[in-house]
């Protein structure tokens, strides 16, 4: 065979491998070509709700006993204190004993003194008596006689009263409520009217919440009262805003009561104080994306989402106020939002 022969078999078979190779490139491009799916995302919605939209103030604070339902256990005379019976916190029964106490030489000796003199007034108003009868005195002397006797069983009956008579003696609570303070230990000797146990009434009790001093909070302002340990919520209202910065903490005290509901004193509170409220629209804080262009929120209605730019306002725990175009009621992709573009298709999960 001929060389002219050769190349034309040659330039044959490259012509028919490049048609080929055309033929199942174009085929291959068509089959990915038909293979590309649309771009759809899965997501969840929650709908845009036009509610009052409250500014709060969370600040915390403390209970303690409200001054008005305080009661103090004082020592009715100079004395050693024998036993104390009850400790800071415990709750006590009216007539429950809380400290026992023994005479201090002092009083003991100021009632035998008294006991002494009303015996001896006793006496002499017999004396004078006598002679009165036999006219050998006259009625002033009796009279004074009479007024001796008075005061000293009267000096004598307070000495009793304060139980100067007893040589052990049992202060009781005067009623049921909380040992708030315990200022006496055994063995201590203690003055007359000298605070022993300071009782509270559980049901009394207030929150002591310490303001930064911007006076955004005021009397009478809604207040909701948390146990920072758990516990059902308490409503109330600030009754009392200080004027006068602590000198630690540099807050202001405000006090709000507990309505009835017994909390233990001293345990830690949060409060949320509502310092204003306006209408408003309120969605999801994950409904909201950032990124460079700015926060935004994607509407879904028909199987598509779109992007609606949107500006913050107060925040509310899980959710958060939102300003822009949006329509009340408008469903906001939650779920998945981070994954969608403007006029994706999407899908709704659950749906």
């Amino acid at each position: 065979m001929s060389r002219r022969h050769l190349l034309m078999i040659a330039a044959a078979v490259i012509a028919i491998g490049a048609v080929v190779a055309l033929v199942l490139l174009r085929r291959g491009g068509g089959e990915a070509a038909d293979a590309e799916p649309h771009p759809t995302a899965l997501v969840t919605v929650a709908p845009v709700r036009s509610e009052t939209v409250q500014d709060v103030i969370s600040v915390y604070g403390v209970v303690q006993a409200d001054p008005a339902g305080s009661l103090t256990v004082a020592a009715p005379k100079a004395a050693i204190v024998s036993r104390v019976l009850v400790r800071s916190g415990e709750t006590v029964s009216a007539g429950q004993a809380l400290v026992e106490i023994a005479n201090a030489p002092g009083s003991e000796m100021a009632y035998r003194q008294a006991a002494d003199a009303a015996s001896f007034a006793q006496a002499e108003l017999a004396r004078v008596q006598r002679l009165y009868d036999e006219r050998l005195a006259a009625t002033d002397q009796l009279t004074a006689a009479k007024k001796g006797l008075a005061d000293a069983q009267a000096t004598l009956a307070a000495q009793q009263k304060q139980g100067s008579g007893q040589s052990l003696q049992s202060l009781r609570a005067p009623r049921a409520g909380v040992v708030t303070t315990v200022s006496a230990a055994n063995g201590d000797h203690v003055a007359q009217d000298a605070p022993l146990v300071v009782l509270a009434r559980a049901d009394l009790a207030a929150v002591k919440l310490g303001l930064e001093p911007n006076g955004r909070v005021a009397v009478g302002q809604a207040v909701t009262l948390r146990p920072v340990f758990g516990g059902p919520p308490i409503a109330s209202r600030i009754a009392m805003v200080g004027r006068a910065a602590d000198q630690t903490t540099k807050t202001l005290d405000a006090l709000a009561p507990l309505n009835g509901a017994i909390l233990p004193i001293g345990s830690a509170v949060v409060g949320d104080v509502v310092t204003a409220s306006h209408p408003g629209q309120v969605a999801p804080r994950a409904a909201v994306v950032f990124d460079e262009t700015g926060p935004h929120v994607f509407v879904v209605a028909a199987g598509k989402a779109s992007r609606v730019f949107v500006s913050l306002g107060l925040d509310h725990g899980d959710d958060v106020e939102i300003k822009g175009k949006l329509p009340a009621g408008a469903q906001v992709a939650v779920e998945g939002a981070y994954e969608l573009q403007d006029g994706m298709t999407v899908k709704v999960r659950g749906r």
